[in-house]
């Protein structure tokens, strides 16, 4: 049997995606993880085949942990189970090492082929990751004028506030410019934010 550990932060969510694989006798799920660290202690202990991920975790990003998993069990495929429906997010994952991308819109009958697909040791992307990703010109979204010099700002270590007080802008327009920044650029924390810019030579 292919055993299954699913993490994310909604219990809810979680549940029902277990109570789906459940139904389909594809496979068991071993264990439910709320947060990054859970999840690696569950895959430690369990040494499931399949890491059901989600992006936005309460303590971290889980496209950045996949290293952390794949330390806890080396033969462990990982597959991105998300809201996050931007090509650059998807583009990140992959290259980051994930064996497949399901976005939670997706049919029961999607459902079950990526994951029937992953277990015969494939890659999986539903149909319109792939279709997402198909239209990405280049890994590095466009940005405005504004956006980049709010992300140089960021990446300098400026808070919000500070970032507001300096541009003469208002708090809550610069953090809509975080906002969305974060989400061209795929991740969920500032963290990762700067991580990327530097990467890709943003700034």
């Amino acid at each position: 049997m292919i055993n299954v550990v699913i993490a994310d932060d909604h219990r809810i969510v979680a549940e029902g995606i277990a109570r789906l694989i459940q139904e389909s006798h594809a496979a068991s799920v071993v264990g439910i993880a709320g947060t990054i660290a859970e999840a690696v202690a569950l895959i430690r202990q369990q040494k499931p085949h399949i890491l059901l991920l989600d992006i936005a975790m309460t303590d971290g990003d889980g496209i950045d942990a996949i290293p952390r998993f794949r330390q806890a069990c080396p033969q462990l495929s990982i597959v991105i189970l998300t809201c996050y429906a931007e090509p650059s997010v998807i583009h990140r994952a992959m290259q980051a090492g994930a064996n497949g991308y399901l976005l939670k819109n997706v049919s029961a009958e999607e459902f079950a082929e990526g994951l029937t697909t992953i277990i015969g040791g494939q890659t999986y992307m539903c149909i319109e990751a792939r279709a997402l990703l198909s239209t990405m010109r280049e890994v590095s979204p466009a940005l405005t004028n504004r956006e980049r010099e709010i992300l140089q700002l960021i990446v300098q270590g400026y808070t919000i506030k500070e970032i507001a007080d300096k541009l003469y802008l208002g708090f809550e327009t610069v953090h809509s410019y975080t906002k969305s920044l974060r989400q061209k650029l795929g991740c969920n924390n500032s963290t990762s934010l700067v991580r990327i810019a530097i990467e890709r030579h943003l700034v």
